[in-house]
């Protein structure tokens, strides 16, 4: 029986893996090359690596994949070039472009025979679209997978639920109430749920391929909300296949708005690691440009290695390397335009860093953040509960909508919108799985609802989250969140349309608001206004480079007013690192904080030279060092200058990156940049012309 804390199959060849690589010699890991398209039709090569020590037989395997702009047309599908040889493939395309060109899609494969410890490169290219659809239902009951929960309650006899998924699934289609995925004749999946008591759900992503095989992705979900009942569950579960437990745990304590999943396959896991063209995604815009040309150190991805082979790495529920105290100050792997973890596993494309990004992805689920409508099954929206907030605080004392049931200060998590990690949209776009887009969703819908809804926050249902009542911190993360839901939800879908419709407002608001922030900051106009600390008259540049890395990610996602934003920071970003003024110092543009009123006088400052006169008087001048840049400042600046350049193709953007990547600032040389690969982002070759 497979249970909870088992050591992950292949791991063996995993840590043999991570120990080889292009840059061995240099104690570095990099990606290894990928085919690249030179023939008619071609679009996007992979490699698939065999992480085991023995041979590999052909096997189904199914990945996120991006194209560009037209690349795809509508009414094309795929096939796969391997060893010279044309091979099916099923491509179920998620999002397009305004010309009707596949965006984003998942693609499915039969890999070849690999060899242990080999690779195959393969080359997706252009073909006729293929009729047909793998009927799950008849390979599902073959396969006969139950569920079987035993829920306990203090001073309750254990009350137990079976759930046949065949039955379940035959059930769900009589009722119209399957919701379809994948479609194709080489897999198809589609999801059906059912409701176990109080808050919590049982989910089923089922997956049937070509060759018989089935993949039920199980999830317990306790996260309906606004509902009259709900609370924590305490329960044990086995999953069984044909009769024969696969999977248990005798004791899960799940509380309310918390989720987890494992993976049920009748062919086993398949232990192949697909090798993305990352280069090819950073240039069509859907991931930022992180540096692939020299590589992370071999010891992090051991130090990864050694943390997915320890017991309790995945069980359900866990935390997986995650901060769970989000508000704890000082900097750390998740935070940032993605996480450390998943920068990694897009620079090095190594299944140790896989196997970790996407253990922290499902400890996304534990966080108590999934706040589901049982009236529309899609988590709760501001165009519903306008008045709604989920913080603690939120009920009738504060002249807010409180959940119906709060968020219990029990669960040992802590989420803070000013510190939110994103978890799920790397893994989402390279896997294609269903339930990491929840957990996108998820984090997305907390950025709003999670937000005070008072007239000079939130504003209700108008979801604004920039501004005066904002950390400019907590405005980046969170628009980050939400953005990327309303650019990879799929065509279509309700939440998309919710999270266009934030991110409209949002914009709106700065449309609104720039002109007299302007006429405000004067000569070094350009940052974000937003709370900080407390009666200090200071901002902090740092946080005006999240917010920049962000906004940028809205240029790439086509995001109207996005590009004018962005141009507009760029004036402060890079003219406090390139200005010539007389009584400014550029090293302060890197600084811990700026003065943006005299401490003394209280009065806004409105000129470069007053600017670092004030942050002078207020003790916070570099001089000529860097004792107030001593931590990522000088990082964190090269990625929002790097982003500014590679969405806008402002030649200043370039020209402020090469002044901080050559002046001596703490941690902006390799070996500062491969500690904190997450801000690693540099200018592409040309820019985006956009």
């Amino acid at each position: 029986m497979r249970r909870a804390h088992a050591i992950k199959t292949g791991l063996i060849g995993l840590a043999a893996l991570s120990l080889s690589g292009p840059a061995l010699a240099a104690g570095l890991i990099r990606a290894p090359a990928v085919p690249q398209p030179t023939a008619p039709g071609d679009l996007v090569g992979i490699v698939l690596e065999n992480t085991l020590t023995r041979a590999e037989p052909p096997r189904y395997i199914t990945f996120g994949t991006a194209f560009a702009p037209g690349q795809l047309p509508q009414g094309e599908g795929i096939a796969a070039i391997v060893g010279g040889r044309t091979e099916p493939a099923q491509i179920d395309v998620k999002n397009r472009y305004p010309d009707g060109s596949a965006l984003f899609g998942i693609v499915t494969l039969r890999t070849p025979s690999i060899a242990s410890g080999a690779d195959a490169a393969v080359m997706l290219r252009k073909a006729a679209l293929t009729p047909g659809a793998i009927a799950i239902l008849p390979a599902l009951q073959k396969h006969d997978i139950t569920i079987t929960l035993a829920l306990t309650n203090p001073g309750m006899p254990t009350s137990y639920v079976t759930v046949d998924a065949a039955k379940l699934l035959a059930s769900a289609r009589s009722a119209d109430r399957t919701s379809p995925w994948l479609t194709g004749d080489l897999v198809s999946e589609t999801r059906v749920s059912q409701h176990i008591r109080g808050s919590l759900r049982l989910v089923l992503d089922i997956r049937a391929y070509a060759s018989g095989t089935i993949a039920a992705d199980v999830q317990l979900d306790n996260d309906i909300a606004m509902s009259p009942k709900g609370g924590a569950e305490t329960y044990g579960i086995t999953i069984a296949q044909n009769g024969k437990p696969v999977f248990a745990v005798p004791r899960i304590h799940q509380f309310q708005y918390q989720d987890w999943h494992t993976i049920i396959r009748s062919g086993g896991r398949v232990p192949i690691n697909v090798v993305h063209d990352i280069a090819a995604m950073e240039r069509t815009g859907i991931i930022p440009a992180y540096d692939l040309g020299i590589g992370i150190p071999r010891a992090d991805l051991l130090r990864e290695l050694k943390d997915v082979s320890a017991p309790g790495w995945d069980a359900p529920l866990a935390v997986n390397g995650v901060t769970q105290y989000m508000p704890m100050v000082g900097g750390r792997g998740s935070i940032g335009p993605t996480t450390a973890a998943n920068a990694v596993w897009l620079i090095t494309q190594n299944p140790v860093a896989a196997e970790y990004a996407i253990g922290q992805a499902d400890a996304s689920g534990a966080v108590p953040w999934h706040f589901v409508d049982e009236k529309t099954g899609a988590f709760v929206t501001t165009a519903d509960y306008p008045n709604l907030w989920t913080d603690g605080r939120g009920g009738p004392h504060s002249y807010t909508t409180g959940l119906t049931q709060q968020v219990d200060p029990k669960t040992g998590w802590h989420p803070d919108v000013a510190h939110e990690p994103d978890l799920a949209f790397i893994p989402y776009l390279l896997t294609g799985r269903r339930y990491y887009l929840d957990q996108q969703n998820a984090e997305a819908d907390y950025s709003e609802v999670g937000q005070w809804p008072a007239p000079q926050a939130r504003n209700e249902g108008e979801g604004i989250i920039v501004g005066p009542g904002e950390q400019v911190r907590g405005a980046a993360w969170s628009l980050r969140e939400v953005a990327d839901a309303a650019y990879i939800d799929p065509d279509g879908s309700p939440m998309r349309h919710y999270f266009q419709t934030m991110i409209a407002n949002n914009m709106a608001y700065l449309k609104r608001n720039i002109p007299a922030w302007t006429k405000k900051q004067g000569q070094p106009y350009g940052y974000i206004v937003g709370t900080y600390g407390s009666g200090t008259v200071a901002m902090a540049p740092w946080q005006q480079d999240y917010f920049a890395t962000t906004m940028a990610t809205m240029v790439r996602e086509h995001v109207h007013g996005a590009k004018a934003v962005m141009l507009w920071e760029n004036h402060f970003l890079a003219g406090s690192v390139l200005t010539n003024t007389p009584g400014y110092n550029r090293r302060n543009g890197i600084a811990y904080n700026l003065f943006i009123e005299n401490p003394k006088t209280k009065q806004p400052v409105t000129t470069w030279a007053a600017l670092d006169q004030a942050t002078r008087e207020g003790g916070q001048s570099n001089g000529t060092g860097w004792a107030h840049s001593n931590g990522d400042y000088g990082m964190t600046r090269m990625a929002a200058l790097a982003s500014v350049f590679n969405a806008t193709g402002a030649p200043t953007a370039l020209q402020g990156y090469q002044w901080v990547i050559h002046s001596g600032a703490p941690y902006t040389n390799t070996a500062g940049l491969q500690s904190t690969p997450q801000f690693w982002i540099v200018p592409l070759s040309g820019s985006q012309k956009k």
